[in-house]
Order: C-alpha cells, then sequence, then structure tokens
C-alpha cells in the first residue's frame, strides 16, 4: 500500500465533499494506492475518510444525539439525504437519497450486488468518531439492484 498516495487522495476528497464537490475519480486513484479487491478497498477508504471528519463534542453515548451529529455531519459534507428507518443502542439503520456513488449510474440493467461500500465506510468511521466506538456498516440494500429509488445502510455500535 502506498500510504503516501492515500493520504492525499483522502485529503483531496474530504475537500470537495465539504464544497459538494464530486469525488469519483480520487476514489479511482485510491484505489490504485490500495491495489485490487473493489469493496473491501472502498469500505476501508471510506472509513479512513470517515474517521479523518472532525467531530466536535464527543464522544456521545445517546443513540439521538449520535443520530443528530451523525446527521449534521452527513450534510455538512454533502453525502446524501438520510432518513432514519430504525434505531436502538445497538444499530442504526437508515436509507439514503443521492447516494454518491450510485446516484448519477443507471438503473436500466439491475445489479444483483451491493455498489456503496465506500458510503459504508465513510458511515462507520464517522459514527464510529462520534462514539468512540468501533462501529461497522453495511449496505443492505442498492439503488442500482433496482428494487428501491435509494441505498439502505445499517451501521452497528457495539454496546460497551
Amino acid at each position: 500500500m502506498d500510504r503516501k498516495l492515500l493520504e492525499e487522495m483522502l485529503r483531496k476528497m474530504k475537500m470537495r465533499l465539504l464544497q459538494g464537490e464530486d469525488i469519483g475519480n480520487l476514489k479511482v486513484g485510491a484505489l490504485f494506492a490500495l491495489g485490487e479487491q473493489l469493496s473491501a478497498i472502498f469500505y476501508y477508504v471510506g472509513h479512513e475518510l470517515g474517521s479523518k471528519i472532525e467531530i466536535r463534542n464527543g464522544p456521545i453515548t445517546d443513540i439521538d444525539q449520535i443520530i443528530a451529529k451523525f446527521i449534521e455531519v452527513t450534510k455538512q459534507y454533502h453525502l446524501g439525504q438520510i432518513v432514519i428507518d430504525e434505531k436502538d443502542v445497538g444499530h442504526i439503520t437508515f436509507h439514503l437519497a443521492e447516494c454518491n456513488s450510485c446516484k448519477d449510474l443507471p438503473t436500466s440493467i439491475p445489479s444483483d450486488n451491493s455498489f456503496c461500500s465506500f458510503e459504508a465506510g465513510v458511515f462507520a468511521g464517522i459514527v464510529e468518531h462520534i462514539s468512540n466506538k468501533r462501529c461497522f456498516a453495511q449496505e443492505l440494500e442498492c439503488r442500482l439492484q433496482g428494487r428501491t429509488s435509494h441505498c439502505q445502510f445499517m451501521i452497528v455500535i457495539p454496546s460497551d
């Protein structure tokens, strides 16, 4: 892994997200720094980026405050529109409209696979940073699968 190249890609991604700009080509650059296993690599890059986003007033332990801060940060970085589907102390399930990875891709030929592992990683990194707990996120349903107009994610927050 070329850590120096990866750090540069993450720095540029962060700045472009703050400005509401596209980061697609930067994700490709991050791939060159990491290797070939696409989903795992995109998750890792997303997680690294999410963990580098500054979070004030952390760590937060109350699930409603975690969600409020999570939504605030995703709006600030233009990561899409989040609607909470389900929550408890151990997880947050939400759907995301305008997902950065797939919003511009056609759904005319539905895919069997999830595509937005980068966002899952970003969301895990952000919530991990907010809660100070090692989190994991997964895309449950992707807009590109043709069954819905949004992507759905779950973030698992471990109990102490």
